[in-house]
């Protein structure tokens, strides 16, 4: 099995672990030390630090929804990182309204581990960030 391709697991390994509420598991991909960004034009782009950091990017992005769900609708290696299409799904937690999104985690990893996962707008911010 290639690098890129085994990189391309390790993520889909998270992101499954993630979604099943394995928290522990979905960390274990992450390196202790891992950076995780939510780039602008996203609401309240910021850094996170470390797996507190991962875990505060996730609650901070799903504070205002009730019924939050995400998941990827197609993962690929980009040079030397992971891209993640990601569909998200929610209820507003005042408005009531359901709100249906995409966003794009560009994940990069070393030595078996992400070292760092952003969150971007579009795909091509998420391309260009990858260069």
């Amino acid at each position: 099995m290639s690098v890129v391709s085994a990189n391309v697991d390790l993520v889909r390994e998270g992101l499954a672990a993630w979604r099943r509420g394995d928290i522990d598991a979905a960390l274990a991909i992450a390196h202790p030390e891992i950076v995780s960004v939510r780039a602008a034009p996203l609401p309240d782009p910021q850094t996170y630090h470390g797996h507190e950091g991962v875990l505060q990017m996730y609650a901070d992005w799903t504070t205002d929804f009730v019924d939050f769900e995400m998941s990827p609708a197609s993962l690929e290696a980009v040079g030397g990182h992971v891209l993640a299409e990601m569909v998200q799904r929610g209820k507003g937690r005042a408005s009531g309204v359901e709100v249906v999104g995409r966003f794009w985690l560009l994940f990069e990893v070393r030595d078996g581990k992400a070292v760092r996962q952003a969150a971007y707008a579009t795909r091509e911010q998420a391309l260009a960030a990858a260069r």
